[in-house]
């Protein structure tokens, strides 16, 4: 995971929460950084923003989809257990001197130096220039895409179908016959399928629905899942996302590429050899 990506995860959540009574705005002015700013207290001993960062760092895999505030819970209870623990152990005499200790920190050594400098690395590559380039290839420069909002019943056979289509014909509501009669999980909102472009439908119901106007209903259309009636709703050119909306998305797509660029050129450079054991 990449340092900078982390600061700003943080800083981001701390606007939203207050952890221990402490938030980047509480400290603005006081001299102290918001990014590494005192967020609680143990026993008289600090814990401070960039604590939380390495401690996200080590658990993201298992709270990336946990929401903000349970997040900030999560990675604050964490942290004050490890100070917890660390202060116990040094009473009880287990310090940087145990040889548990400095076998694991010679292990944990390599880690860390190969983090900093991919992390320095990636900050170089990752700019805002770059992320508003990657913006505006991926979303400004691309063509228009057209989309359109529909409403379906789905039944299971023909016959049934071709007798709703009539009473939507005779003006009966379409809405309450979707929702009556419909075997289709759209039912409840009364067939709303919403927007969906022509790629994101079977292509028979695409077909159908894209050569409809506004307010018109098909005639009965057989897909795999069954038979449909679609009511066209809208119809609209796909609109394209600000920036802010998306730049944590193409932030992370830049990091992943950069990285894997980046060990492929010294793969490529270096002479790897594979030594395998007798009989393998």
């Amino acid at each position: 995971m990449v340092r900078m990506k982390f600061k700003i995860c943080l800083v981001s959540l701390l606007s939203v929460l207050a952890l221990g009574g402490f938030t980047p705005e509480a400290k603005a002015g006081s001299g102290v950084e918001a990014e590494d700013m005192v967020v609680a207290t143990v026993d008289s001993r600090p814990i401070h923003l960039s604590d939380l960062s390495f401690v996200e760092e080590e658990i993201y895999a298992m709270i990336g989809n946990v929401p903000p505030q349970q997040k900030g819970q999560i990675l604050m209870g964490y942290a004050i257990d490890r100070d917890l623990a660390v202060a116990a152990a040094t009473q009880a005499g287990v310090g940087d001197q145990d040889p548990e200790v400095m076998a694991r920190m010679a292990l944990y050594r390599d880690k860390a130096v190969q983090e900093v400098y991919i992390s320095r690395l990636l900050s170089a590559r990752v700019t805002e220039e770059a992320l508003r380039e990657a913006y505006a290839q991926d979303y400004t420069a691309r063509p228009a895409v057209e989309e359109v909002r529909a409403r379906h019943i789905l039944v299971k056979d023909e016959e049934t179908a071709k007798a709703l289509a009539a009473k939507v014909k005779g003006g009966a509501d379409f809405i309450q016959l979707a929702t009556e009669n419909s075997i289709g999980p759209s039912k409840e909102s009364g067939g709303d399928l919403g927007y969906f472009t022509a790629d994101q439908m079977v292509p028979s119901f695409s077909e159908a629905a894209f050569k409809l106007q506004v307010g018109e209903v098909s005639a009965p259309v057989q897909s795999q899942f069954g038979w449909h009636i679609i009511k066209l709703e809208d119809r609209r050119t796909q609109p394209i996302p600000s920036y802010e909306e998306v730049a944590a998305e193409i932030a992370e797509d830049l990091f992943t590429r950069a990285q894997q660029e980046i060990y492929q050129d010294w793969r490529g450079k270096a002479k790897i050899e594979m030594v395998t054991q007798e009989g393998q």
